[in-house]
């Protein structure tokens, strides 16, 4: 039996919760082509500025400075690896803080090699150089599926310190992750972070209402594996996915929704999308969903309904 999105109970109004808040991401390359974001967003939406090597930061600036003039909050990616020392970083902090940032994404970055004295994010972190310029609020990297520049054992011990460090300063720290095509390995190691103490909010990634074809593309360069598998063991899984027109992240939402209704003490608190070129398309839906437009099929596919 359909469930309506509007029930105000169960599944439904727990999805709707969830992506209630959603943020997105946007590149600094194809922001020229975005339409006005007050067009396509709600007000205040945070909006994750990815980090490009070789991009200059000038066009983060410039990005940031739309997003907060459009009435969005600007979250900039800080990759460690790409900035040579203290000063460099202070000096970046400082430009971002004049245009009303307040709240960063540190993660290592795709970098081959460090450009100076930063190799990992807990060498920013502990630095308070974040505080200095007005960061109130920190997100850091969670990778449910891995990643195939670090191995798992220095992964947990890498959350782990990130979560005593928040804990025993009091800063305002989550966790955003990799984007996933399947529920299963996010939940399992939700269950397995939170066993060894993890207190930090989760934000899941999730990919956009865009081409399944470059998602695939994507995914295998970012290490999603364990995804890949789950759309294997299904019947025509990645078959599907791969001749959909546009891929919908339906059944990883459900999943996660029906993780959190089965226990409540669940970590995962919200969802970000990376569009991959298809920001309106997925604010819209996401809107839909957040505002209870929809229908929860049978086949666990969500039809809107508005």
């Amino acid at each position: 039996m359909a469930l309506n999105g509007s029930d105000g109970g169960g599944i439904s109004s727990a999805l709707a919760a969830l992506t209630r808040g959603f943020s997105v991401e946007v590149t600094p390359r194809e922001a020229p082509k975005v339409p006005p974001f007050g067009e396509v967003l709600p007000a205040g939406t945070r909006i994750y500025i990815t980090f490009l090597e070789n991009t200059p930061f000038e066009d983060t600036l410039a990005l940031a400075a739309r997003v907060v003039q459009q009435g969005m909050r600007p979250v900039p990616h800080l990759a460690v690896r790409a900035i040579p020392d203290r000063a460099a970083l202070s000096g970046m902090l400082a430009r971002l803080a004049d245009i009303g940032v307040t709240e960063v994404l540190v993660i290592a970055g795709s970098v081959a090699k460090p450009a100076g004295e930063y190799d990992e994010t807990m060498q920013v972190l502990t630095s308070g150089v974040l505080p200095e310029h007005g960061i109130t609020r920190i997100g850091v990297a969670g990778h449910p599926e891995g990643t195939p520049d670090i191995g798992p054992t220095e992964l947990a011990a890498a959350l782990a310190a990130k979560n005593a460090l928040a804990a025993e300063q009091g800063l305002d720290m989550y966790v955003v992750t990799q984007f996933c095509f399947a529920p299963e390995p996010i939940i399992a190691w939700e269950r397995e972070i939170r066993a060894a103490g993890i207190r930090l909010p989760i934000v899941i990634g999730l990919p956009g209402l865009t081409s399944p074809a470059k998602l695939l593309r994507f995914g295998m360069s970012c290490g999603i594996g364990p995804s890949l598998k789950v759309l294997r063991k299904q019947s025509g899984g990645v078959l599907r996915l791969a001749t959909s027109s546009v891929y919908h992240p339906d059944q990883t939402m459900l999943g996660l929704v029906r993780s959190r209704v089965d226990e409540p003490a669940s970590l995962i608190q919200g969802v970000h999308f990376f569009p991959f070129g298809s920001l309106q398309r997925t604010a819209e839906w996401a809107g839909q969903l957040s505002a209870g437009q929809f229908v929860v099929e049978p086949d666990d596919k969500l039809r809107v309904t508005a």
